[in-house]
C-alpha cells in the first residue's frame, strides 16, 4: 500500500483498479493488488483470482486523494495519506482534516442540518397568526407562516419535530 500511495502522489501509478485483500482498513504494510486496465478482462476477476476480492479505488482517485492530503502538508507523510485513502474509500468523502471521525450517518445528519435550519427561523410572533389553514401558531418573522409550515414550504417535505 504504501508503494502505491508513494507512486500515486510521483503521478507514476499506472492506471487501473487497486485491489485489497479484505474490507478492513488497509495499513501501509498492507498488501494490495493493481490491476491495470489495459485489457478487455475483468479486472474484478483477475482480483479476486489473486486473493484480492475486495475493490478499492481507481488511480485517478487514488491520486485524488494524495491531493486531498496535500491541502494539510505540502510533501504529506504516508500515514496522512493513507489516511486520506482510507477516508474516501470507505465514506466517499474526502477527508475534512487530519484525525477526522467517521461522518455521520446520512439520517443523522440530515435531521441535524433540519433542526439546525428551524431553529434559524427564529421565534413565531404571537399576535400574527400563521396563514396555515387551521394553524393556531404565530407567524414568523419575514413571513406569513409560522416555523413548522415554513419549513414544510421551504424544504417541500413534512417536518420532522413536534413544538
Amino acid at each position: 500500500m504504501r508503494f502505491a500511495l508513494r507512486a500515486a502522489a510521483a503521478a507514476k501509478l499506472e492506471d487501473g483498479w487497486l485491489y485489497l485483500p479484505c474490507d478492513e482498513n488497509p495499513s501501509l504494510d498492507s498488501a494490495c493488488l493493481l490491476v491495470v486496465s489495459d485489457s478487455d478482462d475483468d479486472p474484478q476477476a483477475i482480483a479476486s483470482e489473486h486473493g484480492f476480492p475486495s475493490e478499492g479505488l481507481d488511480t485517478p482517485t487514488i491520486e485524488d486523494t494524495v491531493n486531498a492530503a496535500r491541502q494539510f502538508q505540502d510533501s504529506p507523510s504516508d500515514e496522512l495519506m493513507l489516511e486520506s485513502f482510507i477516508y474516501y474509500w470507505r465514506f466517499d468523502a474526502w477527508l475534512p482534516e487530519p484525525g477526522a471521525p467517521e461522518p455521520a450517518p446520512w439520517e443523522g445528519a440530515k435531521l441535524k442540518w433540519d433542526r439546525e435550519f428551524l431553529d434559524s427561523l427564529g421565534a413565531e410572533r404571537p399576535t400574527e397568526p400563521c396563514h396555515a389553514e387551521g394553524c393556531p401558531r404565530g407567524a414568523i418573522h419575514h413571513s406569513v407562516l409560522c416555523r413548522i409550515h415554513h419549513f414544510e414550504m421551504i424544504r417541500k417535505e413534512p417536518c420532522p419535530f413536534l413544538e
